[in-house]
């Protein structure tokens, strides 16, 4: 039951009996499904505990993590480090062991006073249709395959889901050019159709995350936003349809476009998170600049192969890296490719033909 302290609102709150006394620790619930990768909840959680800390300094916190692997929770919580407050991050609502806070909580000899519930209100749209808003609570605005591909569901599915959201005045579809402010405050035009959040449909998408009402969270947004519109965006955006169709012996739980992640300074185009061949997998998508001469396509690929590696092995799960480009950019990136790990398979393929990869190969290019 959604409690709240101040002006912060969290899922639910617990009294966890430990030996010497009794935790005040807030629930905030996170599931991967969300369409927010892992590194995303930190600059959230982190403006939250401030208000939290002056409100209720006994406080603690315990995230409660919904996924399929491994993967998200262990990365999410490696970006919490540094956190003022105690924390724990457990998948699902596996109770927590005092050790697995990252600092001593506070005890007292008697359980806290629960705080003030807050009235639930039901939802007035499906899951499905909240899978939309949230896909486009990231993007800021996009094409129907874009939207279905990051909101994980197949492209039939969500164009009558999109129509039910204008309806009830969720969303919209914009068709003709728009004026808007850019960063400099200059005018510019949005020049291709696309669908947008309402105020309304952005302000469902923030509390589907957790977001207190008044609380900002630009963290949730793709980075390099001006590439919106272009090729380039479009099929970095389909990469877990891409990903889904191209083998569909591989497991695809979920994927996002231009996300930046804490310790790297390259940002992948696309990035998945599955299973194939029984291996828990980081599927990470280069789309290929065809305008580079061959010595940049090989500074580029390598640093970020290299990189790409270190992810990897930093967080123990295997690596599918892909190049989508032309065959001359491959054959110039080939040379970045030499003496793979064997938990690293790199594939390379054509970015015309959507849904087609070659088969990969464990410590190979393919």
């Amino acid at each position: 039951m959604t409690v709240r302290i101040g002006n912060m609102t969290f899922a639910d709150w617990v009294s966890l009996p430990f030996e010497g006394g009794w935790t005040d620790t807030f629930i905030f619930r996170v599931s991967s499904q969300a369409c927010l990768p892992p590194f995303d909840y930190a600059p959230l959680l982190k403006r939250i505990v401030a208000p939290t800390r002056r409100k209720r300094n006994s406080a603690s916190i315990w995230v409660q993590v919904n996924s399929s692997g491994e993967w998200f929770a262990a990365e999410l919580k490696n970006s919490l480090r540094g956190l003022r407050l105690p924390f724990a991050v457990t998948r699902g609502d596996q109770t927590p062991d005092f050790l697995d806070f990252s600092l001593r909580p506070w005890l007292g000899y008697a359980p806290s006073p629960r705080p003030p519930s807050v009235e639930e209100k039901s939802l007035p749209v499906t899951l499905e249709e909240l899978s939309c808003l949230q896909a486009l609570g990231r993007m800021e605005k996009g094409d129907e395959h874009e939207i279905a591909s990051l909101a994980g569901m197949p492209l039939d599915g969500s164009k009558p889901l999109l129509i039910d959201l204008e309806k009830k005045r969720l969303a919209v579809y914009k068709t003709s050019p728009q004026i808007r402010r850019g960063k400099s405050g200059s005018k510019q035009l949005d020049l291709f159709p696309s669908w947008h959040l309402t105020g309304k449909g952005l302000s469902l998408a923030l509390r589907s995350w957790g977001v207190p009402k008044g609380v900002e969270f630009r963290a949730r947004r793709e980075e390099n936003r001006y590439q919106i519109g272009r090729e380039h965006r479009h099929i970095a955006r389909r990469w877990p349809a891409w990903l889904q169709s191209a083998w569909s012996q591989a497991e695809i739980w979920t994927g996002w476009s231009e996300v930046g992640i804490p310790s790297l300074s390259v940002i992948p185009d696309g990035l998945a998170w599955g299973r194939i061949q029984g291996y828990e997998t980081l599927f990470w998508l280069e789309v290929g600049d065809e305008h580079k001469t061959k010595d940049q396509i090989l500074e580029v690929m390598s640093t970020r192969l290299r990189q790409a590696i270190q992810l990897s092995e930093r967080t123990g799960v295997r690596l599918v890296f892909t190049l989508l480009s032309n065959p001359w950019v491959h054959e110039a990136a080939r040379w970045a490719c030499a003496n793979l790990p064997e938990e690293v398979a790199v594939v390379m393929g054509e970015r015309r033909w959507f849904g087609e990869l070659p088969v990969m190969e464990w410590g190979q290019i393919t």
